[in-house]
């Protein structure tokens, strides 16, 4: 990475940190913990701003310095915009997020993502890519995406690129619910003059009683991902109508070795950089990963 990439990441976050505390973000509160274990139906004001801050990266990542490791297996299907989803293939999503506290109830992520494909519905890597719609047989491009700087504030998300909103927490049964959304657009950079849509839902949920334990920093969510996005450049779709629709399931694993052994294995082959945070410091994307391998 570019010394210049490196103080781009660096000022992001430090710019987003000042410019929340310049707002008057930093609002003192008491602790979200108002409930105790023999007290399970006293449940906090999850609607006040600083309390929900706290649920939210207590259930995404943590309220203390450390690094949070996360798995998904995102089954994604064809909609052609006719007839039922066809089913292509499953991404084993590996995400490793790194989380420091500022101070004044700001919490600055770190994240570091990649996936790699298997048959759908199975362990078995996908060596190549049979596409259903076209009859073609495609090379698969594996997921990069990283590092992205965000910080959480009672505010909201401070975010490069797509932006999560959450929606108002909900307590169903003894489980916290966090759900999310981003439905956002941006500049096709595949496609110059064109643009791209992205709609992505995520449901976080874990236990009451760890959420309101104050010696848990990071509580062990359950997630659960939708989306529908346009198709990837490399399934070679052209200008067909449509786009992939993913549902996914996963959760916090205590650490990457913590993965399914086929899994882990497959990461260690086909991206190996998700082991590697500590040097991984040039930014990587999906589509201009793309576009460096089709110029190359």
């Amino acid at each position: 990475m570019e010394a210049s990439d490196e103080s781009y990441l660096t000022s992001f976050c430090d710019g987003v940190l000042a410019g929340a505390a310049g707002l008057g973000l930093a609002t003192s509160l008491g602790s979200i913990h108002e409930a105790s274990a023999s007290q399970a139906t006293e449940l906090p004001n999850f609607s006040d701003p600083v309390i929900a801050l706290r649920t939210h990266v207590k259930l995404v990542g943590s309220l203390a310095k450390e690094t949070i490791y996360s798995f998904m297996r995102l089954n994604i299907y064809a909609d052609t915009g006719e007839g039922n989803f066809v089913p292509l293939f499953t991404l084993n999503n590996i995400l490793v997020d790194h989380w420091t506290p500022k101070g004044d109830d700001q919490y600055e992520m770190r994240k570091y993502e990649v996936g790699f494909y298997s048959r759908y519905g199975s362990h078995d890597i996908l060596e190549h890519f049979d596409n259903p719609i076209t009859g073609k047989r495609e090379a698969i491009h594996q997921f990069l995406l990283g590092p992205v700087p965000r910080v959480y504030t009672p505010d909201g998300v401070i975010a490069m690129g797509f932006t999560p909103k959450a929606l108002p927490i909900e307590v169903i049964g003894d489980r916290v619910f966090l759900a999310t959304e981003s439905i956002e657009s941006r500049p096709d950079m595949v496609h110059p003059g064109k643009t791209t849509y992205v709609n992505s839902f995520m449901t976080m949920s874990a236990p009451v009683q760890d959420v309101l334990n104050p010696a848990i920093t990071s509580a062990p969510s359950h997630l659960q991902l939708q989306n529908k996005t346009r198709w990837a450049p490399w399934m070679g779709m052209g200008e067909r109508a449509g786009g992939t629709v993913a549902r996914g399931f996963g959760g916090k694993i205590p650490s990457l070795e913590a993965l399914p052994k086929t899994v882990y294995d497959g990461a260690k082959q086909l991206v190996p950089k998700i082991f590697e945070t500590a040097s991984w410091n040039e930014f990587l994307f999906e589509d201009s990963e793309y576009l460096k391998k089709r110029e190359s």
